[in-house]
């Protein structure tokens, strides 16, 4: 190595930003206004990598995700993603079978109902499906002739238990062109009548969409945005911080670009005048100067045609020459050299200089990104194409590096920070009971002496996973909060699966102001022979154990946290006598709590142990959570199996 060739930690790499993500899709929810957000991660996620995305979508309130095939979807579902998945490009080879035992939502144009019926009855599962229009776009969807049939056999496949209509959709030809608005107002009146056709019929689609980005974008601007938003919106390209708009900039929308196309410089050569530049010779120099040599081409997915795209190095911003090849293209640095912050692409004029220039090996060379890197959309002019087709292109030869995953700030929850965890797992249930089935694979690992710390918001989920934990560890059934006694411990059921197993100790630290607290509560007796599971108790029990696994629970966003009532404390006695007292029996005492801990102290407690309460088994709302376990310590060197 000498100076100019300095140790390089990647030669190349599509770098994702995932907090790109998670802001895109913050913002894009505002925009919805209060609709579904469909995250649409087909094709590998525009090339950005569906799973990641996927998962920071979903951490930043994404409802559901959205792939063509139906074989994107079982892969995010082998990746762990339990999040709903709507499918909707299928041929007579699609697996339908796979799909509906990994519970994918499929997308109906009339054609595959047989085939989806089929793989109900040989499943045993009904589909869970959203039927298309051809609204005019020519490409998939039943057309407007071919509707009231269709709905008509629609109906009898449901009328039979063999599917569910969840949601009708079509999808927008020219959203991204608003002075042609009228022709998508069109699209949208043939959408209100196909859902009038399957309501009259009986059907009761509950997700109506039509907006993809252009249309919720464009929405703004229109008379009446309802027309469009409807129930959800499916939105791929802003996703990914891109705008569809040829003059508008993903800033115009408060959008981040989340990709950034780079490499390192891999060879600097003065040049005379005169000298050719890569095959056929389209480019020759026109006077002395030097060439930069970029090592990425078409087989990384750059465009062959971009002649004239632009290359940030260092502060400035040089073209592409000659034709670019299969694994890399060059730049001509007495050319241009425009400031990175500039946004024009002018290289005419410029004087050229045989001096030596300021770029040498190994200097970062970037083609798109975000901020002051050349834009996306303008390596997309340059080959006369559009902004999707380039990220979408790039090669899987290309590594994907991803910066500013939601776990590793913890998605916003207490205890949550990554720093010491020897690994990371997240998880998508959409349900109490994929809740509860989650944590029972959990329970599988765990032993006598093991130590689990629970953290999460009010009516998160902490005491329905505590639940699930129980039943996979076979302890006896009655698991509720411990937030008035601090500490349950639930014997094991010798009848049930797991006979002579360890007891559970179910513990609410929430009133424990330290470690010392709780100490007084003689935890470390039973920590050694039982699985030790607490709530609220970071900073306060790590000292029990070397090891231990912290599970943050995230509930999605917009979700209640228990049922509406005028006075959540009515008919509550507190400690210091603020009401009468009327639980309902569900507030047991048995635990190792202090003397004078069975009651609440505080109107403060009292709201927080009804919301603990509203967790129980039969009252937990069906609203998807993301929840993140964490292993620390030696117990925990390797990842479980979930």
């Amino acid at each position: 190595m000498t100076s100019r060739q300095p140790w390089q930690p990647s030669e190349r790499s599509a770098v994702v930003d995932l907090s790109a993500v998670q802001h895109n899709v913050q913002r894009l929810a505002e925009l919805a206004r209060g609709r579904r957000l469909i995250a649409v991660v087909k094709a590998d996620a525009y090339g950005h990598g569906a799973v990641p995305v996927a998962r920071a979508a979903l951490a930043a309130g994404a409802h559901m995700l959205g792939t063509a095939h139906a074989s994107e979807a079982v892969a995010l579902r082998d990746a762990g993603i339990t999040a709903p998945v709507l499918a909707w490009l299928h041929t007579p080879a699609t697996d339908f079978e796979q799909a509906l035992r990994r519970d994918v939502r499929l997308g109906l144009n009339g054609w595959e109902l047989d085939a989806v019926l089929a793989a109900a009855r040989a499943t045993g599962t009904p589909a869970t499906v959203h039927l298309k229009l051809d609204s005019g776009l020519g490409r998939n969807g039943a057309t407007v002739e071919e509707w009231p049939g269709f709905i008509e056999r629609v109906v009898a496949a449901q009328n039979a238990g063999l599917l569910r209509v969840e949601g009708i959709f079509t999808h927008l030809a020219v959203a991204d062109e608003p002075q042609r608005e009228a022709e998508t107002v069109a699209q949208l009146h043939a959408l209100i009548d196909a859902v009038r056709i399957a309501r009259d019929a009986g059907l009761e689609p509950t997700l109506i969409h039509a907006a993809n980005t252009p249309g919720l974008l464009g929405a703004q601007d229109m008379a009446d945005p309802d027309l469009v938003l409807r129930d959800a919106v499916r939105v791929g390209l802003g996703l990914y911080g891109l705008s569809p708009f040829a003059d508008r900039t993903p800033e115009d929308f408060g959008l981040r670009p989340a990709m950034t196309l780079r490499t390192r410089v891999a060879n600097v050569k003065a040049v005379p005048a005169g000298h050719g530049v890569s095959y056929g010779f389209a480019y020759r120099t026109t006077g002395p100067t030097h060439l930069a040599l970029i090592p990425l081409g078409y087989a990384d997915g750059v465009p062959r045609v971009a002649t004239g795209a632009p290359v940030r190095i260092g502060e400035r911003v040089y073209p592409v020459v000659g034709r670019i090849a299969m694994d890399q293209c060059v730049v001509d640095l007495s050319l241009g050299g425009e400031p990175a912050s500039s946004s024009g692409v002018d290289w005419s004029g410029v004087e050229l200089s045989a001096a030596e220039p300021a770029v040498r090996v190994g200097d970062e060379a970037v083609l798109f990104g975000a901020g002051e890197d050349p834009s996306v959309t303008r390596w997309a002019d340059a080959a006369g194409t559009i902004n999707y087709e380039i990220v979408t292109r790039i090669s899987p030869r290309v590594p994907r590096e991803y910066v500013n995953a939601p776990d590793a700030d913890g998605a916003g929850t207490a205890g949550s920070a990554a720093d010491g965890a020897t690994w990371t797992l997240t998880r998508h249930p959409d349900t109490a009971h994929e809740t509860r089935v989650l944590a029972e694979r959990v329970a599988e690992h765990l032993r006598a002496g093991d130590l689990v710390m629970l953290n999460g918001d009010l009516g998160a989920g902490k005491t329905t996973f505590t639940q699930g934990l129980g039943r996979g560890l076979g302890v006896r059934d009655g698991i509720i909060s411990p937030t008035f006694v601090l500490s349950r411990v639930h014997p094991n059921d010798p009848n049930g699966p797991r006979p002579g197993g360890p007891d559970l100790v179910h513990v609410d630290a929430y009133r424990l102001d330290s470690a010392a607290d709780v100490d007084d509560i003689d935890l470390e007796d039973t920590v050694d022979t039982c699985v030790t599971v607490v709530e609220w108790g970071t900073d306060k029990v790590e000292h029990l154990s070397d090891s231990r696994l912290v599970i943050d629970i995230v509930r999605a966003r917009g979700t209640q946290d228990g049922p509406d009532s005028a006075d959540p404390t009515a008919g509550v006695r507190t400690a210091d006598g603020e009401g009468p007292v009327d639980l309902g029996g569900s507030v047991r005492s048995g635990g190792s709590g202090p003397a004078g801990a069975a009651a609440p102290t505080s109107a403060a407690d009292v709201i927080r142990a009804l919301n603990d309460e509203w967790e129980s088994e039969d009252q937990l709302s069906d609203e998807p959570r993301t929840v993140i376990v964490r292993g620390y310590g030696p117990r925990w060197a390797n990842p479980v199996q979930l």
